[in-house]
């Protein structure tokens, strides 16, 4: 399995989410989701983490932390052992709990806190037997589930003395009281459609962030970095970024449409066109603006809008011809961005 790319500094923001070994359940009784937390708000304040928020549930779990230092790795670690040893050794078994490392994105700090928070906090109502209920029913779900952080932040229940609500909160009003109903409404927003994940914007999923931001980690952490094998295709893509042609090429390669024609606004291949849409808009963003994406297109910005739509309405109904698709192309596309070796 490929080794997650790790940025590590002071002051670093993070969305960190690990899942059940073969999907298997990670909290399977009352205990389980205390002793979890328990250790969250213990290892948080022994290695100065800063607890924003976080939801538990059966088979995985997300948080949103800010490590004072350059620590996260040694504190996720610390965490997961711990709860691997505790339950090991109540059940009397032995083995892995959680599925390989755990997944970390970097976070920008300007612009993410309520997006990010608020996707963390509606995993609850994701659940496939949850989302086919009416809105006041998953209002009802979100508000009475009891292991994330939703229910402190928005004033429903007492919050742990570790959790740290003031950034989630800080843009939502002028008191407390407000801050906590303003984003009680803005994640109920979530229920009436659909949210989706910030990360699927991104070019590279272990950077949550803007263009900027991006080349900022590029540049202060990652040019002069040499990692193990593992890591490498993140770095490189990280390092030498992509080209719009080069997305181009691994989509005319995949669907068998000619470049010169699958760009033109002519293409008569729909299906086709929106791939591209949406692999420009995954790859691209750090070499190219969104106006200049759709004018490479033949694209008005709105039209480059509505492509992206459609692609996100296909993904968000689990189309497995369309994640298949997606699959094929981001590989080809990863393929030719990578250097020759030599």
């Amino acid at each position: 399995m490929a080794r997650p790319l790790r940025v590590e500094y002071a002051g670093a923001l993070y969305h960190v989410m690990n899942r059940g070994n073969r999907r298997a359940r990670v909290f399977r009784r009352r205990a389980d989701y205390e002793m979890f937390l328990d250790r969250l708000g213990r290892f948080a304040k022994e290695f100065d983490v800063d607890v924003l928020s976080y939801c538990l549930m059966p088979n995985h779990f997300h948080a949103f932390l800010r490590t004072r230092e350059a620590n996260l790795s040694r504190f996720m670690q610390s965490l997961l052992t711990s709860y691997t040893v505790f339950v090991n050794r109540r059940d009397r078994t032995s083995g892995h709990i959680f599925q390989g490392r755990f997944k970390a994105q970097v976070v920008e700090s300007d612009g993410y806190f309520a997006t990010l928070s608020r996707y963390i906090h509606l995993n609850p109502v994701r659940v496939q037997a949850v989302k086919a209920l009416p809105v006041e029913e998953r209002r009802r779900v979100l508000g009475e589930f009891r292991w994330s952080s939703f229910r402190a932040l928005t004033g429903l229940a007492a919050g742990p003395t570790w959790l740290k609500t003031e950034d989630v909160l800080r843009d939502f009003g002028t008191n407390a009281r407000e801050q906590m109903r303003e984003y009680r409404l803005y994640v109920e927003e979530g229920l009436m459609r659909e949210v989706e994940d910030p990360a699927e914007a991104m070019r590279v999923r272990s950077i949550l962030g803007s263009d900027t931001f991006v080349e900022w980690i590029r540049r202060e952490f990652l040019l002069q970095r040499v990692n193990g094998e593992d890591e490498q295709n993140e770095l490189r893509r990280l390092q030498s970024g992509f080209e719009f042609d080069v997305v181009l090429r691994a989509a005319a390669a995949a669907t068998g449409v000619r470049a010169t024609v699958l760009r033109s606004r002519r293409c008569a291949d729909r299906q086709a066109r929106d791939l591209l849409v949406a692999l420009v808009r995954r790859y691209c963003r750090g070499t190219m603006l969104p106006g200049a994406l759709a004018r490479a297109l033949g694209l008005s910005y709105s039209g480059f809008v509505h492509a992206s739509d459609r692609g996100r309405a296909r993904a968000a109904a689990g189309d497995p011809a369309w994640a298949k698709a997606i699959t094929r192309l981001a590989q080809g596309v990863e393929k030719m961005s990578l250097p020759r070796q030599v």
